[in-house]
């Protein structure tokens, strides 16, 4: 029989949401440090357009491989050591980019970057999904899911001043060492719920549940036309403005209002998805808006006009991201949210793995953005066609009480 939960628990949900959200903050700011650099270091390091791009694609190997089986660790194990170490190695290998002396060295370290970082979408999904009752894991989630825009803000607002200060190894020791301090706070304060409560589950058992679920399948690719133009803009938008003829700090300025509206539309799309239920349809919403905004973008050639542009393009891009993780949990219930999440990550991110390399490619081919935008716009618009195949009703979903109830 479930005793009742203490009142003090019920309180730290609010820690363990502050502590997913700057987990998942660190992660894009550690990805996110080398767009800005990147008019920077292809000179130094003698690279092409599409080896550049190739150094995003770099991390998103990394991160793919870790997302099934540290989803399945974090539903079997718990999440505070799983989170902690991930984001301790993020920092150590983010930190010994500013000794690289060649692209190969760099490439391996992205790689390890990604690898540190794969492990942390599941487990804070899975941590809210326990602390979190459902009417309030739009506004938990939508927090959460802030962290990408968050991460492109707080990066285009450090990182250009720091390179201009200390220079790029300054730029990438400093987010580093930050990133190590974020995993020690989650060894020291996370809370999960007990190891034994899990040891019951079987990794066919999880499969069973995600890969017979159409809905969820559905939303999982839909996420990957997503993060294929999210993941693409925020690679190769700097340099594109750069090229405009504009600096690294201007080109900062632009993405900072991108990561800004990016940051905002999570939280406001929580709060509403909360009230009036419809995640499906603001994913779709979302989608029709951003297909002729990401084009409109790319057209634009006045900072002013970029800012403007880019903020309502992030705003209305991040609106369906926490409402792809939401119906993804509610889709496969607790037990298996973080497997589930670390499954649809996997594929979401083949699309942040492909996007800039494929854009790079155009680019080098072209010698010009234009194609650029076209192909990022028919991300979203394929996900449009999946999305319209799930069915909003067939979320499993339970009282986070009968969880809470199991926190230690």
């Amino acid at each position: 029989m479930n005793q009742p939960v203490p009142s003090n628990i019920l309180r730290y949900r609010w820690v363990i949401l502050g502590l997913c959200v700057g987990c998942f903050l660190f992660t894009f700011i550690t990805r996110f440090a080398w767009p800005p650099l990147i008019p920077v270091m292809v000179p130094i390091l003698g690279m092409k357009m599409s080896q550049a791009g190739a150094y995003m694609s770099a991390f998103y190997l990394g991160y793919i491989i870790t997302q099934i089986p540290a989803g399945i660790m974090a539903d079997k194990f718990g999440v505070r050591l799983i989170l902690g170490l991930s984001l301790i190695i993020e920092g150590v290998s983010t930190s010994a980019l500013s000794f690289i002396d060649s692209y190969e060295t760099g490439f391996a370290l992205r790689v390890l970057s990604g690898l540190g970082a794969g492990a942390v979408y599941s487990s804070c999904s899975l941590a809210l999904m326990e602390w979190f009752p459902p009417h309030e894991r739009g506004k938990a989630f939508g927090a959460l899911l802030a962290g990408p825009s968050g991460g492109i803000l707080v990066t285009n607002i450090i990182v250009p001043p720091l390179n201009q200060l200390i220079g790029w190894q300054g730029a990438f020791q400093t987010v580093g060492s930050l990133t190590i301090f974020a995993g020690l706070m989650v060894l020291f304060f996370m809370r999960s719920r007990a190891v034994t409560a899990s040891q019951e589950k079987t990794i066919a058992e999880g499969f069973k549940v995600i890969f017979s679920h159409k809905s969820l399948i559905y939303t999982s690719l839909a996420g990957f036309g997503l993060l294929w133009l999210e993941l693409g803009t925020a690679t190769w938008a700097n340099a594109h403005i750069k090229r405009l003829g504009y600096s690294v700090v201007d080109a900062g300025f632009v993405m900072m209002w991108y990561g800004l509206g990016g940051m905002i539309a999570p939280l406001v799309s929580g709060v509403i998805s909360d009230r009036i239920g419809q995640r499906k349809g603001l994913i779709v919403f979302s989608y029709i808006l951003i297909i002729p905004l990401c084009i409109v973008f790319g057209h634009q050639t006045g900072r002013l006009e970029l800012s403007i542009t880019a903020f309502a393009f992030a705003f209305c891009s991040y609106i369906a991201n926490p409402q792809l993780t939401i119906l993804i949990s509610q889709f496969a219930g607790t037990k298996w949210a973080a497997t589930a999440n670390g499954t649809s990550n996997f594929i979401f991110q083949l699309a942040s793995m492909i996007a800039p390399f494929v854009i790079g490619w155009s680019i080098d081919l072209t010698g010009t953005f234009s194609a650029a935008w076209w192909i990022l716009a028919a991300g979203p618009l394929v996900g449009i066609l999946l999305m319209l195949r799930v069915n909003e009703s067939h979320a499993r979903d339970e009282l986070a009480s009968l969880v809470l109830s199991k926190i230690q």
